[in-house]
């Protein structure tokens, strides 16, 4: 097989072009999925700040309204005599009651269990500027069972998460910070967060965690999807071209096949014609006068 690679112009011209090329396409589809990859990742984040935005704004809201009737003091909602929950074993994680914790159960968990409908979110909470988080998530906030591993991971309200992403998070008065994040839980995330005001004060911040997974699943799936695409373009084109030196080098073949026999005498009778007007034909007359100046020679010299 090596020695007909080897003999065949067509196929030695294939294997280069193939090699030149597919190389070249599989960058090209590594520079369009990192494009890809990077707008997905600003179109992703950009969702995480309008949810961040909007959750503040709905947080402070809810505040301002038990306030306005009477549900809470504006003394309470800016409580920080904070009441540790007794009667459980809670390890190094302390949990805490708050004079409005009990408001922000009945009212705030609903509007942020909505945000969590988007799979892309991993968390959407609210936090004061102690990083107290007086209220979870619903699928973190179940009843404690007094295992300190179990309900750290499953009864996650009602601590301070005194962690630098979050300390920065409920501390900025920026519009919107967005911080890369590993969570206690060894996620990877974009951690997006607002100011939270009551009555016009700053009273904390709300993180939406935009996860990272989901868009690496995407540049996965783009990325071995461009590559097939290419991979078979690359191998048609490749393909064609090789069928069309294959068409092109036949009347060269002919003519190859021709000299051999006027090496040795043979066909010296027979006229070459040329079949085309192009650099073949060209050759094919140059053979043929070749054709006829050794039959001439011939003649000469059997006289």
């Amino acid at each position: 097989m090596l020695s007909a690679i080897k003999k065949r112009l067509s196929i030695k011209v294939s294997i280069i072009l193939a090699i030149v090329t597919l190389p070249l396409l599989a960058l090209a589809a590594v520079a369009i999925t990192a494009r890809e990859v990077k707008n997905m990742e600003e179109l992703t984040i950009e969702q995480g700040k309008n949810a961040a935005r909007i959750a503040a704004r709905v947080y402070g809201d809810l505040l301002d309204a038990a306030i306005d009737n009477g549900y809470l003091y504006l003394a309470d909602v800016f409580d920080q005599n904070y009441e540790e929950i007794k009667g459980y074993d809670w390890g190094k994680n302390v949990k805490f009651h708050t004079r409005y914790d009990w408001y922000t159960d009945r009212v705030v968990e609903p509007f942020m269990d909505r945000i969590l409908e988007n799979d892309t979110f991993l968390y959407a909470l609210g936090y004061d500027i102690n990083t107290y988080a007086p209220t979870h998530n619903g699928k973190t906030q179940r009843p404690p069972i007094g295992d300190p591993k179990v309900d750290y991971k499953e009864n996650r309200t009602k601590r301070k998460f005194e962690f630098p992403v979050v300390l920065n998070a409920v501390r900025s008065l920026e519009p919107v910070l967005v911080q890369p994040y590993q969570r206690d839980t060894g996620q990877w995330a974009w951690d997006v967060s607002a100011p939270i005001f009551v009555k016009g004060q700053h009273w904390g911040g709300f993180r939406v965690g935009v996860g990272m997974e989901k868009v690496s699943e995407r540049k996965s799936a783009l990325l071995m999807e461009l590559l097939v695409i290419f991979g078979l373009l690359g191998l048609t084109t490749v393909g064609i071209i090789f069928i069309m030196i294959t068409r092109a080098m036949r009347p060269l073949q002919r003519l190859s096949g021709m000299a051999l026999e006027i090496s040795t005498g043979e066909n010296l009778e027979m006229p070459i014609k040329p079949a085309t007007n192009d650099e073949v034909g060209d050759m094919a007359k140059s053979l043929d006068r070749l054709r006829a100046s050794l039959k001439a020679a011939m003649e000469r010299l059997g006289e």
